[in-house]
């Protein structure tokens, strides 16, 4: 009976044995697969000088009197997939804003001209342009939103890792709102 209880022991050790490597080799499929997760994807961030945009009335001037509604972008969530095989990582976006203008304007929609770009080592390698629209409602003085941007995909040299890359947006600003922005402080920290 010894025997037989021996290599019922050692049968049911080299099934537990078989069983534990395969949980291992489980795990380490598990391990690649999570790599291929926000860690290992560029960040993404608003570009401070380009946060803010002020709208002047074409007709009066670039004068603080004469700005029909200001932007900011507020906040940004991002979420990405990392790709090893093809070298992809696909960002998904979420840009927070918050639009204001004096009280008691008529109903208006607006449409603002934003970008994401791709920089690695301090250098713009990919740029694209979008637009941000929204309604500010009959008589209210602000309005905050959401700009929903899906499947931006980086693509990522061999010889680099993508979290060497970086995503930046802002407001597409022109020459007169840069220099506004810069006169009046609108510069985030």
């Amino acid at each position: 009976m010894r025997r037989k209880e021996l290599a019922r022991i050692l049968a049911l050790s080299a099934v537990a044995t078989v069983l534990l490597s395969g949980c291992s080799a489980w795990r380490g499929m598990v391990n690649y697969m999570r790599s291929d997760s926000q860690s290992v994807c560029p960040d993404v961030a608003i570009l401070a000088n380009t946060a803010v945009i002020p709208v002047f009335d074409p007709a009066k001037g670039a004068d603080p009197a004469n700005i029909v509604y200001t932007v900011e972008l507020k906040g940004l969530a991002s979420r990405c997939d990392y790709n090893k095989r093809e070298s992809t990582a696909d960002v998904n976006m979420r840009i927070k804003y918050t639009a204001t203008r004096p009280p008691g304007g008529e109903e208006a929609h607006y449409r603002l001209p934003y970008f994401l770009a791709v920089t690695l080592d301090g250098k713009i390698i990919d740029k694209t342009n979008k637009w941000l629209e929204f309604d500010f409602p009959r008589g209210a003085a602000n309005y905050s939103g959401e700009e929903l941007m899906d499947s931006y995909v980086v693509n990522v040299d061999p010889k680099k890792r993508s979290f060497e890359y970086h995503v930046l947006t802002g407001f597409q600003l022109t020459q007169t709102q840069i220099d506004y922005n810069k006169k009046m402080g609108q510069y985030l920290p």
